[in-house]
């Protein structure tokens, strides 16, 4: 007999949490009687999130009000569709989700922490809904996993699933050309820590300067980011891409990618540079070393290690077989640990055990 699922997300507009959510809910409509309920249905939505659950004919259930009121109204729409499995995505989700379906005799109940580091009143939500309510809570990295249960949520209600990647591209081998380029794709924030970034550029100029490097992003540290390019005097080797429109045209474009995060659950931009057939260099922070495996296709290195990137940097500028080998194998690492049909494996053994 179909099992009824649902699954429980702040908003489907853009954002990592919210194309997963979407992702997940159109490949277990293929087998399931699926909904979507949006904890904030007054909130914006995405284009190709809403594309993708319309064409799998899914249907979207908004709450609105305040706290009572969608909670109450969770709980009875859980009722009504006889919800034998729901899927919880983020903190207020996971806590209101988490005993709205308990109160509704929901069987499972599995939460989604989709990071490696959260804030601390984040935290105590997250360990009362996941001890006390939640069947299991699944992380989208190990790193999260051994994090959060070193910090008091039960080890043994513990399953780790990886984000996954939809439509892998077909492996890219890339020719010989006199300037290489070095990309990077990130939010301007502290955590991706751009300095460091600079200061690799700094380093690798003193080796080397047949490369071009490109920071694609937005945010609050752009002013940061732009005085410490004239700071470390590398102006001529750095373009700056605030929200271009063809973002993915310029990582194809590509020979390296760099990432200097302090830290990560699994990063949804270094998982873009395997898509493409891209050799990595990177902290090892995260699940980064499940995505870079070093010296297969990258390297990595202690956080703010700019003299040893910029080693690793010029290694692989200098070497272009080096290059196609980890680029390929960047992709095969894409394509064997984080498709589309391994994650759906995944969450279908789950419901159906």
């Amino acid at each position: 007999m179909s099992k009824n699922i649902a699954i429980l997300i702040p908003t489907i507009n853009a954002g990592g949490a919210e194309k997963q959510a979407s992702l997940l809910a159109s490949l277990l409509s293929k087998k399931y009687k699926v909904c979507v309920i949006l904890y904030s249905g007054e909130a914006k939505t995405n284009e190709a999130n809403v594309k993708r659950l319309e064409e799998a004919n899914i249907n979207v259930i908004k709450l609105f009000g305040n706290v009572f009121t969608k909670t109450n109204k969770l709980k009875s729409t859980l009722k009504e569709k006889n919800i034998d499995c729901l899927f919880n995505y983020l903190t207020k989700p996971n806590f209101i989700g988490a005993i709205a379906a308990k109160k509704a005799g929901v069987k499972h109940i599995y939460n989604g922490i989709r990071n490696s580091r959260i804030d601390w009143w984040k935290l105590i939500l997250e360990r009362i809904a996941h001890n006390t309510y939640a069947t299991a809570t699944i992380y989208n990295c190990y790193s999260g996993e051994e994090y959060f249960s070193s910090k008091g949520l039960k080890k043994e209600k513990a399953i780790v699933i990886p984000n996954c990647f939809p439509d892998i591209a077909e492996p890219i081998v890339r020719g010989e050309r006199d300037v290489k380029h070095i990309v990077t794709v990130g939010r301007f924030v502290p955590q991706k820590d751009y300095r460091t970034i600079i200061r690799t550029i700094a380093e690798l100029k003193e080796l080397r300067q047949d490369f071009v490097m490109g920071i694609i992003g937005y945010g609050e540290e752009e002013q940061n980011i732009r005085s410490w390019i004239k700071e470390f005097d590398v102006e001529k080797y750095i373009n700056i891409y605030i929200r271009p429109n063809n973002v993915q045209d310029i990582v194809r474009d590509a020979d390296i990618y760099l990432s200097t995060s302090l830290f990560e659950g699994t990063s949804n931009s270094i998982m873009e540079a395997l898509n493409w057939s891209l050799p990595v260099v990177a902290t090892n922070v995260g699940d980064n070393n499940h995505l870079v495996i070093d010296g297969v296709n990258g390297t990595l290195h202690p956080i703010g290690d700019a003299k040893g990137m910029a080693a690793s940097i010029a290694r692989l500028l200098n070497d272009y077989e080096l290059r196609k080998e980890y680029g390929l194998s960047s992709n095969k690492n894409l394509r064997d640990n984080y498709s589309m049909e391994i994650f759906e494996k995944r969450y279908t053994k789950i419901i159906e055990q």
